[in-house]
């Protein structure tokens, strides 16, 4: 799914995305990322008012790229 650079995060948006970003380095450089690791932070931020689809697009990205090589799914209803 291609990103819409028409409609960038909000401010609200970025702030939950750089504290995704922040849990998942935590967890990376400690001791490693599980795919539960993943759903439970995808979980605390997808029931928040400002969650969307480019946010959780952004949080893919962001796995991708501090996991590299590693597959994670999660949903996002």
């Amino acid at each position: 799914m291609a990103m819409d650079i028409a409609h960038p995060l909000n401010e609200e948006q970025q702030i939950l995305l750089t504290q995704f970003r922040t849990k998942v380095a935590s967890r990376v450089s400690n001791h490693g990322l599980t795919s539960a690791d993943v759903q439970s932070f995808v979980d605390d931020i997808r029931h928040h008012p400002e969650v969307s689809v480019l946010l959780m697009n952004q949080m893919r990205a962001e796995l991708a790229r501090l996991s590299p090589g590693q597959r994670f799914s999660f949903e996002f209803d």
